[in-house]
């Protein structure tokens, strides 16, 4: 009842005020409704007394409305504003879908799920330094691009999942087994164990293996190969190959003896003037068999002989020629024989050297014929 009372004694304050100012309205001309007004009780009404009608310049502690237009609605289906401008925003909490067509922030700080058909736009003229930033303890993990050139810079690794691979143009470019079929230049410092490889073109493994594929040439220790093999050491150059293409050929190139050996030691050795040694003088006498027909200085061999030689030959050192006769000059031993190359009935079959000397005194021997 008591607030009941306070009401309408308010309401014939009101009325009473009312009363008063409109017996003065009719004596004046230009009646002052500002005035009026400020001579009403305040706090006179309540929000049940006023129903309909425009408010002009409404005004409260928390509201003020200057707007020349409606800027807001409220409806059964919610609160509809034109535009709405928020200078400072403790906290906002929406328990439903917030839809908003342009969001513009300064920072965002959320735990977040994107669901959206459309992707992420970066736009603006300048897009160097967009991207995707993680901060926190360490070093901000970045995900940006880059215009200098146009690229993505990844400050951090990426780790594929097991049978994923990296593909440009729909083609696999590498996957954690191989590389994709089109990558077909590498610069390469090193890599594991090799099951095959196939290289096209030149080939170059530490500066030291050479191969030219213009030439067909491989080298060991040297750039340019003489040879289909050249291998170069100390200096001296190795060459297997062909002189032609019904000739091999196995030796030194330049002016070096060549020497091929067992046990790291020189068997037969060919001198740069081309003298052949069989065996090493340094060490015991070593056997040399030949299965087969043996000639010196022979073009054409007789294959009715086993071995064939064109000039004198010693046999136990005593030396055995052919000649018209004794030798008359140049010095000879003791057992040295000179045959008769042209034998006739009572000559001798040849001459023996019966004391050494220059040229020494001979014997004949081997009367041919009786008498």
């Amino acid at each position: 009842m008591a607030d009941k009372y306070i009401t309408m004694n308010n309401i014939d304050n009101i009325l009473s005020a009312l009363g008063d100012e409109l017996k003065g309205l009719a004596q004046q001309s230009a009646p002052n409704t500002k005035e009026i007004a400020r001579k009403l009780p305040l706090r006179s009404l309540t929000g049940d007394h006023i129903n309909g009608g425009t408010v002009q310049n409404f005004a409260s502690t928390g509201i003020k409305d200057t707007a020349t237009k409606p800027q807001l609605t409220i409806d059964d289906f919610g609160v509809h504003a034109t535009r709405l401008t928020v200078e400072n925003l403790e906290n906002l909490t929406v328990s439903g879908t917030l839809k908003v067509k342009i969001l513009e922030v300064d920072e965002i700080k959320a735990d977040i799920k994107f669901e959206k058909d459309t992707p992420i736009v970066f736009s603006g003229d300048q897009l160097d330094g967009k991207g995707l930033l993680w901060a926190g303890s360490g070093h901000t993990k970045q995900f940006i691009f880059s215009s200098k050139p146009d690229r993505f810079f990844v400050s951090e690794n990426i780790d594929f999942a097991r049978g994923k691979s990296i593909t440009v143009n729909n083609i696999k470019l590498i996957d954690e087994n191989e590389l994709g079929p089109t990558v077909t230049k590498s610069n390469l410092r090193e890599v594991g164990q090799l099951n095959g490889l196939i290289v096209n073109g030149n080939v170059r493994i530490d500066q030291y293996i050479v191969y030219d594929s213009t030439t067909n040439r491989l080298g060991l220790g040297t750039e340019e190969p003489n040879a289909a093999l050249s291998i170069v050491d100390s200096g001296v150059e190795l060459v297997l190959g062909s002189k032609d293409s019904v000739k091999g050929f196995i030796g030194t190139y330049a002016s070096h003896n060549l020497e091929i050996g067992t046990d790291n030691t020189a068997r037969i050795i060919i001198s740069a003037s081309g003298n052949i040694s069989l065996g090493n003088s340094k060490l015991a006498p070593v056997q040399v068999s030949v299965h087969g027909k043996l000639s010196v200085r022979v073009n054409t061999p007789d294959p009715e002989v086993d071995l064939h030689v064109n000039g004198a030959i010693k046999f136990n050192n005593r030396l055995q020629k052919y000649d018209k006769t004794y030798p008359i000059s140049g010095s000879y031993n003791e057992g040295d024989i000179v045959w008769n190359i042209t034998p006739k009935m009572n000559t001798y079959v040849g001459w023996v050297c019966i004391q050494t000397g220059a040229p020494g005194l001979w014997g004949p021997f081997g009367k041919i014929g009786n008498s």
